[in-house]
């Protein structure tokens, strides 16, 4: 009998991709993300939102934030369908652990983690276990300080790393994994709450990299130009008093939750790897959102600076499947074209053999899997949006909107300016291009219809 492929697919809330030791842009390794990209094919996609939980909304569903309607901070993950839908009336067994509460209609089994903004362990599982080891006042009193003082001051509990939520997201989903049926198709979903959730990480991954290697780049914001980046997760007096060590404290404990995804992301693909299904298995790894840890001076996310919207998608291939790379492709491919998260959904239902969700835009990126890596270009260029603003970047530009005023508020040259140091939106080459940027944004904003029927519940 012949079996469409199993799909183990890892979601990390907050996930840069330049926190992949692929990109060598910090000081750790992530063995384990990165043994998966050299299976298959890797590539940086543009959040469609990142604000929370628009980008979330668009992994599942593969439609913009203009289209679901979620464009600000919002409180939970609402109930959506998706990939998640269209997998399980396929004939999946689905099944998911951590932040896929709003995912329970289409899963036979859920373990459902909210995010740290709860306090309701009847609602939470992992504030049950946490309840269940005498746990729970100290990981309230964490949260209420996190409240406080976001990641600038935070409490810290000593922890086991399977008593901390992603560790035990990651527990959980290990176990899930072993009781996965081997006579149908099957889906783990497995949703982290970090590492963009501002908590510290248990003791165990606490130091992992040097704070004085940690400092390097840091600058304070710059408030003239502040606005245009970013709108603000933390008050600016918290801003104002950033300095090295700070900023170097802020950036440890976000690797070190990275770490202890990356180990929990180790442990599920050795679980598979001990499965009779194995050969038959892909994996998918990607992030709602990313995060900033001190870039232009700034702590948060909703922003279009590289370090917010920049997140890695993996798509591995059973090894020695059909689909995975072979010799010549040298640990893997690479894709450095434009992606964007909504091509996260239409590559799921492309491996399960399913629709794709309903008005979903993304593109599937299987082509750039096998001997001759190429998937079809972005039309127009890759959109992202929270709020009132909005986002084009094109394979050299990237530009950014007020959608009430339609002003071009930034335009950063990518090529000669990658840490976008210079708004060049009020030079001369800035004015000569916004008429094609504009024309390009129209291009991309074209096939996406505002309220897909039946996506957002």
């Amino acid at each position: 009998m012949t079996f469409r492929p199993n799909i183990v697919i890892v979601l990390a809330h907050g996930l840069r991709s330049d926190a992949l030791s692929d990109s060598q842009a910090w000081p750790l390794q992530t063995p384990a993300m990165e043994k998966l990209a050299q299976r298959g094919a890797r590539a940086v996609a543009s959040s469609a939102c990142p604000a929370d939980w628009g980008g979330l909304l668009s992994l599942f569903t593969g439609v913009h934030a203009r289209q679901h309607g979620y464009l600000d901070q919002t409180r939970g993950l609402v109930r959506c369908e998706g990939w998640p839908a269209a997998l399980h009336e396929g004939g999946y067994h689905t099944v998911g652990v951590g932040l896929v509460g709003g995912l329970e209609t289409w899963l036979d089994r859920a373990v459902v983690v909210d995010d740290p903004d709860q306090f309701d362990p009847a609602h939470c599982a992992y504030l049950a276990h946490a309840r269940s080891r005498n746990l729970l006042a100290a990981i309230e009193q964490q949260r209420r300080q996190r409240r406080r003082s976001g990641p600038f001051e935070p409490d810290r509990l000593l922890l086991e790393p399977d008593d901390d939520i992603d560790g035990y997201i990651a527990s959980e989903a290990r176990r899930l994994l072993h009781e996965m049926p081997s006579d149908k198709p099957w889906a783990l979903i497995v949703s982290f709450s970090g590492p963009g959730n501002d908590l510290p990480p248990p003791p165990l991954y606490q130091g992992l990299v040097e704070r004085r290697e940690l400092t390097a780049g840091f600058v304070p914001a710059d408030f003239r130009r502040i606005d245009v980046r970013a709108e603000l997760d933390y008050p600016r007096s918290m801003l104002q008093r950033l300095e090295p060590n700070t900023i170097a404290g802020i950036r440890s404990d976000y690797l070190g939750r990275v770490a202890l995804i990356d180990h929990g992301v180790g442990t599920l693909t050795a679980a598979v790897d001990r499965r009779v299904d194995r050969s038959r298995t892909w994996f998918v790894l990607s992030s709602d959102r990313g995060h900033l840890l001190g870039d232009h001076g700034l702590v948060g996310h909703r922003s279009f600076l590289c370090g917010a919207v920049e997140v890695p998608v993996i798509i591995a291939a059973p090894p020695g499947g059909a689909m995975a790379p072979g010799p010549e492709a040298e640990g893997g491919h690479f894709f450095d074209g434009l992606v964007s998260t909504v091509d996260v959904a239409a590559t799921i239902a492309a491996i399960g053999g399913c629709d794709r969700p309903p008005a979903c835009v993304g593109r599937s990126l299987l082509a750039a899997m096998g001997p001759s890596p190429t998937i079809p270009g972005i039309v127009g260029g890759c959109v992202s949006e929270f709020g009132k603003r909005l986002m084009l970047e094109t394979e050299r530009y990237k530009v950014i909107f007020d959608t009430e005023t339609q002003r071009a508020l930034a335009i950063f040259d990518l090529l000669n300016d990658p840490d976008e140091a210079t708004d060049i939106v009020e030079s001369p080459i800035g004015a000569n291009l916004l008429d094609s940027l504009r024309w390009r944004l129209g291009e991309a904003l074209l096939p996406l219809r505002a309220g897909p029927a039946g996506t957002i519940g």
